[in-house]
């Protein structure tokens, strides 16, 4: 499949950080504390929410799993919120005798709660929240996530990484789940193995577009920081053959533009997302999606065409295919996810027909760039088209 999306946006958005100690009503006015983390001009605590997209911010109510902290996921909402997407994190039921249930009812209760702050002339998130929101999790707070949308119809999307069966069952509130669900799996993950736990959510949603990915060699912990009470709990699990990072970066690089598709309707992340899933190295997948919009070719008349980069993840070089229909002037340039520089590929005329693009991973003075997730950026005479490319050192 052909990768087209548009081009970056001239900046991330910085880290905004709330502390919100909300009460739900309907439940006692039970307390859900949730930190709250949003797209700002300025990091930092209470800042102004940036200003927002005509739709508003999109969010995403993440639940963590047994005993592990909320503020062991901070590579999750930084990658999220500099695109744009408002994270907020319960921390209900940390303790040794969690309620499964309960915990899922307050992601839920959260994303209708920021909804509201949305539509409130005195919340500081005024003007700025998108009706759109999905709930997410680790093990127990995956498993949670399932418990939580299956009750509540205003949930837009469902994502999780390596979620655990709960009590009552996450297998079963599956099946009351239709909308747009992403669940990871870790291959060397004995915590919750996939054919247990993820294989049977799978199986069960009753989703019009449910996909599930597996990264290889990926640990259940390594999808949270180093976290001493999980890695007990992986005692006698065959050890990951990727490196924490490496696993963050994957996770992020696939679920971003999933998030866009499922809580932005965008096409053009559905198709940067389809050609993940298909040249992305270091995973496999399975798909359900019945025909709709998102699987509409791409627009007539086309004059510029990017391919996946191959291979993706690399470590040492990766290649993208650029076909032109006509000559034009190009500028290829690799760029971080915040927008930057980092090397020039080319600039110039180039003639009609396709050409192979090579990076190898070095930036405009020869120095070794960092681990993570880039984008090889083509612009042919007003045309922009991108390519995401994970960097594994």
């Amino acid at each position: 499949m052909v990768l087209l999306v548009p081009a970056p946006l001239a900046h991330a958005y910085e880290t905004g950080h709330t502390s919100a100690p909300f009460t739900d009503p309907d439940r006692g006015n039970r307390p859900v504390p949730t930190e709250i983390f949003y797209p700002a001009e300025v990091a930092g605590d209470d800042v102004p929410i940036a200003p927002a997209t005509p739709s508003g911010f999109p969010v995403v109510s993440f639940g963590h799993g047994y005993l592990i902290p909320w503020d062991d996921y901070d590579f999750l909402w930084e990658g999220l919120v500099a695109e744009g997407y408002v994270v907020a994190l319960p921390s209900t039921e940390q303790g040794l005798f969690p309620s499964h249930l309960e915990f899922g009812r307050d992601l839920t209760f959260v994303v209708r709660r920021i909804r509201a702050e949305g539509d409130d002339p005195n919340s500081p998130f005024f003007g700025s929240i998108s009706n759109a929101g999905a709930v997410a999790g680790h093990s127990m707070g995956g498993g949670a996530s399932l418990l939580g949308a299956a009750d509540d119809p205003s949930i837009t999307a469902v994502a999780n990484l390596a979620a655990a069966e709960t009590s009552p069952s996450a297998i079963a509130a599956a099946a009351g789940i239709t909308a747009p669900a992403l669940l990871f799996s870790g291959s060397n993950d004995c915590v919750t193995p996939p054919e247990d736990h993820q294989i049977a959510m799978y199986d069960a949603l009753a989703s019009d577009c449910r996909t599930r990915i597996t990264i290889t060699g990926a640990s259940h912990c390594q999808f949270a920081e180093y976290n001493f009470t999980c890695s007990l709990g992986e005692g006698g699990c065959p050890s990951p053959t990727i490196s924490r990072q490496e696993q963050h970066d994957l996770t992020l690089s696939l679920l971003s533009p999933w998030l866009g598709y499922a809580l932005e309707d965008d096409l053009w992340s559905w198709l940067e997302f389809r050609s993940l899933l298909e040249g992305t190295q270091g995973i496999t997948y399975e798909q359900s999606c019945e025909p709709s919009s998102v699987d509409d070719p791409a627009p007539a008349g086309l004059r510029v065409v990017l391919s996946p980069a191959s291979p993706n993840p690399f470590a040492l070089r990766t290649s993208v295919s650029l076909t032109l229909r006509e000559p034009a002037d190009v500028a290829i340039g690799i760029y971080s996810m915040s927008g930057r520089l980092i090397t020039t590929l080319h600039e110039g005329a180039c003639p009609a027909g396709t050409h192979l693009i090579t990076w190898d991973g070095r930036d405009g003075a020869g120095r070794r760039a960092a681990s993570g997730v880039y984008l090889c950026r083509v612009e042919a005479d007003g045309a922009a088209r991108s390519s995401t490319i994970v960097l594994i050192r």
